[in-house]
C-alpha cells in the first residue's frame, strides 16, 4: 500500500532522471571464459554471443546464438570472418553443446551479431561485405523451438550502412527492432521502430532511445533488458571512448537520459548477452575471446495503468554454496552522486530518507534471478508516475551486501 501511494504522491511531479548514477555493482570477472570459446566452442575464435530462455528448457540452460571464427564446417562453417553458430549454454557448468540450426545462414559474408527474441523464434543479424564497412540487417523465422532458421528477407527500407548491431524486442506489445545506424566506428545514436515479422519490413519511424554519451563516441550494439515478457525496460551496450570500447547501461527508453558506465576498460570490449548477472562481454584482443562480469544488478521496471510491473534483481548464477536475497527501495529522487556507507559494499543512489522498500526475495541460483511483480491500479492520473529505486542483495553465507545499481519504476503515459 505504502508503494501505491507513493507512486499517486509522485504523479504529478516533474520527471526524473531515469536512472540515477550507480552502475551495476560488479563482484569480479572471469577472463577468459572457457566454456564459450575455442576449445570448448567448435570454433578458433568467439566473437559476440546473445542468450534467451526458451520454455521447458531448466533454469540453468539458455539457447545461445554466438558468431564465430574458424566455425568447423560440421556446424555450417563457410569460412567468412564470422559464421553464426547456434547452441545451448549452461551456465552453471559453463557447458556449450552446438547443433545445426543456424547452418544454413552463413555465406562467405561476414555473417555476423545473431540476437534472438524473447520466443526463440525470430532473430536478427547482419551481413558484412569485406571489401568495404558496409553491412545489411537481416530477419529470421523458424516454425518452431528446434526446427533451422530460415531467412525472412533483408530489414526494409534499411540500405546498406555500417554495422547496424540490430536486436529485437517488444515494446507495448508490439515487436520492435533496435539498432544502432553506425558509419564505419562512429555510432550516432541507438534506435528502435516497430517491425513487421512476417515481411521484415519496419513499419513505423524510428525513435532515439539513447543518446550519443558527452566526452565519448556514440552508443552502439544494443542488448534488451526485458521483463520476463520480453517488454523492452532498457539497453546494455556499448560506447567506443577514443581508444577502447567500455560497456554501459541505459535501464530507460529516455534519449536525454545518461547511460551508466559498467565497466571501464582499455582495450576494445564489446558489450554481449547476459544470464542473470553475469554479463558476456567480448574482449577484442587476440586472442579474440568472450569474457563474463559477475555483477548484482536489478532491471527496474515498467507498466501501464491496469498492468502489472515486473521487477527482476540479479546475482552471478552458481552452483556453490551462495545464498543471495534482494530487495529493492524506492524514494522520490536519486542522489546527484553515489554515496559509500561501509561496510555495505556499493554506492548509494537514492534519498535514504523516507520511502518504500520491499521485502526481501530469495534468488534462484540457476540463472541468478529473484522476481516480484505488483498489479498497476488502472487510475488514469498514474500515468507518467515515476519512482527512484536501488536494489540492495545480501549474500547470507559471507554476510556481505551489495549496494546494486539505481534505475526508475515507470507508468507509461
Amino acid at each position: 500500500m505504502r508503494f501505491l501511494l507513493a507512486l499517486l504522491y509522485v504523479a504529478p511531479l516533474a520527471p526524473l532522471l531515469g536512472q540515477g548514477v550507480v552502475p551495476p555493482f560488479q563482484l569480479g570477472q572471469v577472463h577468459p571464459l572457457p566454456g564459450l570459446n575455442a576449445g570448448s566452442v567448435p570454433a578458433s575464435e568467439v566473437h559476440l554471443v546473445h542468450m534467451v530462455h526458451l520454455p521447458g528448457d531448466p533454469p540453468s540452460v539458455f539457447y545461445c546464438a554466438a558468431a564465430v571464427a574458424g566455425l568447423s564446417p560440421a556446424y555450417g562453417g563457410v569460412g567468412g570472418f564470422n559464421d553464426l553458430l547456434c547452441g545451448s549454454y549452461d551456465v552453471l557448468t559453463d557447458t556449450f553443446i552446438p547443433n545445426n540450426e543456424a547452418a544454413a545462414l552463413n555465406t562467405i559474408a561476414n555473417d555476423v551479431n545473431m540476437s534472438l527474441h524473447h520466443t526463440g523464434l525470430f532473430a536478427v543479424f547482419e551481413r558484412g561485405f569485406a571489401s568495404s564497412l558496409m553491412a545489411e540487417a537481416w530477419l529470421v523465422s523458424r516454425p518452431a523451438i528446434g526446427q533451422p532458421w530460415q531467412i525472412v528477407g533483408r530489414i526494409a527500407p534499411l540500405p546498406p550502412q555500417g554495422p547496424y548491431f540490430p536486436a529485437l524486442a517488444d515494446y507495448q506489445g508490439q515487436p520492435h527492432l533496435l539498432y544502432s545506424p553506425m558509419m564505419g566506428t562512429q555510432a550516432y545514436n541507438i534506435l528502435m521502430a516497430q517491425i513487421d515479422l512476417t515481411a521484415a519490413v519496419l513499419t513505423a519511424p524510428p525513435t532515439v532511445i539513447v543518446n550519443p554519451i558527452i566526452g565519448v563516441f556514440g552508443p552502439f550494439g544494443p542488448i534488451p533488458v526485458t521483463d520476463p515478457n520480453g517488454e523492452l525496460i532498457g539497453v546494455s551496450h556499448g560506447a567506443l571512448d577514443y581508444t577502447s570500447i567500455d560497456h554501459y547501461m541505459s535501464l530507460d527508453l529516455n534519449p536525454w537520459t545518461p547511460p551508466v558506465l559498467m565497466n571501464d576498460v582499455t582495450t576494445l570490449n564489446q558489450a554481449s548477452g547476459f544470464v542473470g548477472g553475469r554479463f558476456f562481454d567480448f574482449d577484442a584482443t587476440v586472442p579474440y575471446h568472450i569474457f563474463a562480469i559477475d555483477t548484482c544488478w536489478f532491471t527496474g521496471g515498467r507498466a501501464a495503468v491496469g498492468g502489472t510491473m515486473y521487477v527482476r534483481m540479479f546475482s552471478p548464477p552458481t552452483s556453490g554454496p551462495q545464498l543471495y536475497l534482494s530487495m529493492f527501495a524506492v524514494n522520490s529522487a536519486f542522489s546527484l552522486v553515489g554515496l559509500p556507507i561501509p561496510p555495505v559494499q556499493g554506492l548509494l543512489g537514492i534519498n535514504a530518507a523516507g520511502g518504500w522498500a520491499s521485502a526481501l526475495i530469495l534468488h534462484n541460483n540457476a540463472n541468478g534471478e529473484a522476481q516480484v511483480s505488483f498489479v498497476i491500479p488502472n487510475v488514469p492520473g498514474l500515468r507518467g508516475a515515476r519512482l527512484s529505486a536501488q536494489s540492495a542483495t545480501w549474500e547470507t553465507v559471507s554476510g556481505a551486501v551489495y549496494l546494486g545499481n539505481t534505475a526508475q519504476l515507470l507508468v507509461d503515459w
